[in-house]
């Protein structure tokens, strides 16, 4: 399944064992936005044994940023329960902000695989 990309929000590809979530994200309405995500997402992840989230943004707002939280907080309580759950968080090499908000998203996280790797 894809979601397409439009000027404020990001392509989403689900596959059996992978998403992948690339652009900028900043919706007119947020729980428009997030609702068939979460809904598409939670039911690949009950599907799955193991599980990979690849995220690559440009930018993202702040209600962004909790709808990320979100999905992050349910991958990580998955993970707690022995799921096979890997994030990887890809910046630009020349952008520091989404380098940094990968790395705050990773602190606040316990169990999930979580990595933050800058593409080229």
């Amino acid at each position: 399944m894809i979601i397409a990309a439009t000027s404020r929000t990001p392509e989403i590809i689900f596959s059996e064992h992978n998403c992948s979530i690339k652009g900028e994200c900043y919706p007119e309405n947020i729980s428009e936005f997030s609702k068939p995500f979460m809904e598409k997402l939670a039911s690949s992840l009950a599907q799955s044994e193991s599980y990979k989230v690849d995220i690559e943004m440009y930018y993202f707002n702040s209600s962004s940023a909790k709808l990320f939280f979100d999905v992050f907080d349910l991958l990580d309580g998955l993970a707690a329960q022995h799921k096979q759950v890997e994030v990887v968080w890809r910046y630009r090499e020349d952008d520091d902000t989404m380098l940094e908000a990968g790395e705050e998203f990773q602190e606040d996280l316990q169990h999930l695989k979580f990595i933050v790797e800058s593409v080229d």
